[in-house]
């Protein structure tokens, strides 16, 4: 992967079925647009989730299907309430895109494939415990079609090494002396947040000069990891850096910091993850390590892979567990991804250029984005 690019790339070898699937054909025969439920698990009208449901919805008007959101504002009760939804629909819906927060996956799943309801898990997956329980996609279900997901433990562990790497440079390449890590994850339970947790720990197992102090979490939240931080710094505790599961969690400890009278990419080291605009110019003025992210491109990933499943490309029938790798945006790159990220508007993309299907010679999926002159291959 090269380093100017938002890279999701399956080096396939497709068996392409000359007709569409039987469901495409309905669907054409009727002229009724495939209708998509999306049980967003965050907040609609900000944030991380507001991003993937706005590139999932950029993406489905450009393929013309129907798009029908629930939102859940990081509630376990509403995104039960929301799957209620979903499956109340009259008619039900073609497809259903769910995600595993706060573990709710399975009920979705089991669900589904009892109402015969096509089912796709996004960003977060089932964990390999519920799998091994109750089941995998494309081999112990008939309606969970496939996952996609990124590769948290990578970022969880360059987060990390960012914390490092920046110590360095402000010791002016001296080896520095070891880092008093507070490590605030998003949550315990989420598939994501465990797995950036798995990527932390690898990094502590590698770079000794991180001595963790504290494991906290906080929600995914800015405030309560203000309030997290200001009670570890109240009852003085070290902190030389702070590896932070999303920016919400970096930006509300560095608010702490700041307030304390800590200087953030000066005395102390901070590194997050979700390419916010907060976050992002946050990185531009030094008091973030990186923001790392482009998962939430994933919105519009999923409505690529489902459009060319429903038209018979068959790899995702033979290959239903998807992982594609994040990109960090730091100081030093971030040049290049400020044009599309800063306006947000992502009918630019021609989100059809990335399907197999609509390619006659496509062999491989490779999702590159070039917003402009920004990001480039």
């Amino acid at each position: 992967m090269k380093s100017y690019a938002v890279v999701l790339l399956f080096v396939l070898v497709l068996w392409c079925l000359p007709l569409a699937t039987t469901q495409a054909t309905e669907h054409d025969a009727t002229d009724v647009p495939t209708r998509v439920a999306f049980i967003n698990p965050g907040y609609g009208d900000r944030g991380f989730w507001k991003d993937v449901r706005d590139t999932m919805q950029a993406a489905s008007d450009q393929f013309g299907y129907e798009l029908i959101v629930f939102d859940s504002n990081r509630d376990s009760k509403m995104m039960i309430e929301s799957a209620q939804k979903v499956f109340a629909l009259e008619p039900a819906p073609d497809y259903i895109i769910a995600v595993n927060e706060h573990q709710q996956g399975t009920r979705i799943v089991l669900e589904a494939e009892e109402r015969g309801i096509p089912v796709i898990m996004l960003l977060n997956d089932l964990t390999k415990e519920q799998k091994n329980a109750y089941g995998y996609p494309g081999r112990d279900f008939d309606h969970w079609i496939f996952s996609l997901t990124p590769d948290n433990e990578r970022a969880g562990y360059d987060i990390a090494k960012s914390l490092i790497d920046n110590a360095r440079l402000q010791a002016e390449n001296r080896q520095p002396v070891p880092l008093c890590l507070l490590s605030i994850a998003g949550d315990s339970k989420t598939p994501a947040s465990l797995q950036r947790l798995q990527g932390l720990d690898h990094a502590l197992s590698r770079f000794p000069l991180l001595r963790e102090q504290r494991r906290l979490v906080a929600n995914w939240s800015y405030d309560e990891a203000y309030r997290q931080t200001e009670n570890w710094l109240r009852r003085g505790g070290c902190v030389d850096a702070v590896w932070a599961a999303n920016d919400d969690i970096a930006l509300g400890a560095i608010a702490a910091l700041e307030k304390a009278g800590r200087k953030p990419g000066k005395d102390v080291f901070v590194g997050g993850l979700n390419w916010s605009p907060a976050g992002l110019r946050n990185v531009a003025d030094g008091k973030m390590t990186m923001t790392h992210g482009g998962h939430f491109f994933a919105g519009a990933w999923v409505m690529v892979l489902l459009h060319d499943y429903i038209h018979g490309v068959e790899f995702l029938s033979h290959h239903p567990e998807i992982s594609f790798r994040m990109e960090a945006i730091t100081r030093e790159n971030i040049s290049h991804f400020v044009d599309v990220l800063g306006s947000r508007d992502w009918n630019s993309l021609d989100f059809k250029d990335f399907s197999i299907a609509n390619s006659p010679f496509g062999t491989e999926y490779n999702f590159v984005l070039h917003p402009g002159d920004g990001l480039r291959e």
